[in-house]
């Protein structure tokens, strides 16, 4: 395993594109974190002055619900973290450099587990971002901290991880077996916002739910907040172990079809 990480490790720490995209990833996911909370009590205030009920304020940050409310917000952009992926491991059909790692006495199943350990390093570094981040702004926002107040939700930071990795899976699937760049961002993009809402439109709504999009999406589930509970809408506040276990199964899933695929493809 130390022979894989390090050979991946030359690849991407000399790798300026990799750098600029991580860097763009973390400006903008704490640029959004540190500024949600100001936006939407903006949009609220807006629309309260119309509104013949008082709508309150709320806070995003406070302990427990900030770990619930950044995890959530972090989930719309892991189509971002798997645009990351798919440009580094189609990079690998492009450049060759697979048939060199070959050549060079790696098999299919190390470089193939090389990537899953790329794709398990993406998921950990953006988790330690959520924590880090939802950390900081909870002891910045919680007037009476507790050491129960502030565990007691925390399960939202490893479900997160679960999420990003099972969606990042899906894309290394895509990127092994389409290979080429631009066809793979496209045919991604298309599954990911054309075809899967539409097979979910036609399915029931309980079978909808666990198409694999659907399912990493539907893993942590909106916040709810006195905004939401003034209008009577509430959302889960918790984690299905349901969830987890078909996460789970997708993500085995996705690493057996990409190492049979890899078994039988010509480099």
């Amino acid at each position: 395993m130390n022979r894989l990480i390090k050979i991946d490790f030359r690849k991407y720490f000399h790798n300026r594109t990799f750098w600029v995209l991580s860097a763009l990833y973390v400006v903008l996911v704490v640029l959004v974190f540190t500024g949600a909370e100001a936006f939407i009590n903006k949009v609220v205030t807006n629309v309260g002055k119309n509104s013949p009920v008082a709508i309150p304020g709320f806070s995003l940050y406070s302990f427990p619900f900030v770990w619930h409310n950044l995890a959530f917000l972090a989930g719309f952009f892991k189509i971002f973290l798997a645009l990351i992926v798919i440009i580094f491991i189609t990079n690998e059909f492009g450049y060759k450099t697979i048939r060199q790692n070959v050549m060079s006495g790696m098999s299919r199943v190390e470089f193939l587990f090389s990537k899953v350990l790329f794709v398990l390093f993406i998921s950990l570094f953006v988790t330690l971002i959520l924590f880090l981040t939802a950390f900081l702004l909870g002891l910045t926002h919680t007037e009476h901290i507790t050491t129960s107040l502030v565990f007691s939700k925390m399960y939202f930071v490893p479900a997160y991880f679960l999420e990003v990795f099972t969606f990042l899976l899906t894309a290394l699937m895509f990127a092994f077996v389409l290979q080429k760049q631009g066809l793979t961002i496209g045919l991604f993009a298309l599954y990911y916002y054309v075809v899967e809402p539409i097979i979910a439109f036609r399915l029931p709504d309980g079978a909808a739910r666990f198409l694999p999009v659907r399912i990493t999406a539907h893993l942590i589930d909106v916040p709810n907040s006195s905004l939401m509970k003034l209008f009577g809408v509430n959302f889960r506040e918790y984690i299905s172990w349901l969830d987890v276990g078909v996460c789970l199964g997708y993500s085995v899933l996705f690493v057996l079809i990409t190492y049979l695929f890899l078994k039988n493809r010509d480099l």
